[in-house]
């Protein structure tokens, strides 16, 4: 497997970009509920300073092979509308996470995570080989657990008081997996909750997916949660 290089993912509801600094004026929109802070590790994202210096970290873990962030795209209102990426990339085991992941939110439980992890999944799996994806979210966290349990994400364990948030509680960390071998299984299960949400993918949607899949050739130095980080 190559390295993961910056790509754009296109789907029906959302495009999911290489993220840059360009998109901040948006994410800070984005971010205004403080309600989607409660679970993830950077604090509230709200203002200016925050957002700035989380999408400069993400761009410097992306230049250093481990992360490869993105910005979501709502395709109807062309708008960043909350961020997602490829974590803790290990190449010689072929296997990954995808984390770092929210929404503003007028877009929870819109299809918009649900075509988010189809997209990344897929990727992960069917263009680069990947044997396992992980996934991370706070015990605390029932929306996010539901979420992928529904998935199909299979429960692994817990890390005990793992980390320390910044309001001060100890948070323990379950962890969740699919691997290649469940993948098609998964795959199924998502394009059939997908056409619920009035998708209407055709069956050879997947196929059509690999010429919309684009490297991106963009400049980067120019122009409730759902956390599972």
């Amino acid at each position: 497997m190559q390295g993961l290089r910056p790509v754009t993912l296109e789907g029906k509801l959302i495009r999911l970009e290489p993220l840059t600094k360009w998109h901040a004026p948006d994410l800070l929109k984005a971010a205004r509920d403080e309600s989607i802070w409660k679970y993830m590790f950077y604090g509230n994202l709200a203002e200016p300073l925050a957002m700035n210096t989380f999408i400069s970290h993400a761009i410097r873990l992306r230049d250093a092979g481990s992360d490869l962030p993105f910005a979501v795209i709502h395709k109807a209102t062309d708008q960043a509308i909350g961020c997602t990426r490829f974590r803790d990339i290990c190449l010689k085991h072929f296997k990954l996470e995808i984390g770092g992941t929210w929404y503003a939110s007028d877009y929870q439980r819109s299809g918009v995570n649900l075509e988010s992890k189809y997209l990344l999944m897929r990727h992960a799996f069917e263009t680069f080989g990947i044997l396992r994806v992980q996934f991370k979210t706070d015990i605390r966290n029932l929306r996010s657990r539901q979420s992928l349990e529904k998935m199909g994400a299979v429960p692994e364990g817990i890390l005990r008081r793992s980390a320390i948030m910044p309001d001060g509680v100890i948070r323990d960390t379950l962890i969740y997996s699919i691997l290649d071998t469940e993948w098609a299984a998964v795959k199924q299960n998502l394009e059939q909750r997908m056409e619920r949400f009035n998708h209407n993918y055709p069956p050879d949607y997947l196929q059509g997916l690999t010429g919309l899949a684009k490297l991106d050739q963009l400049k980067f130095d120019k122009p409730l949660t759902t956390d599972y980080s």
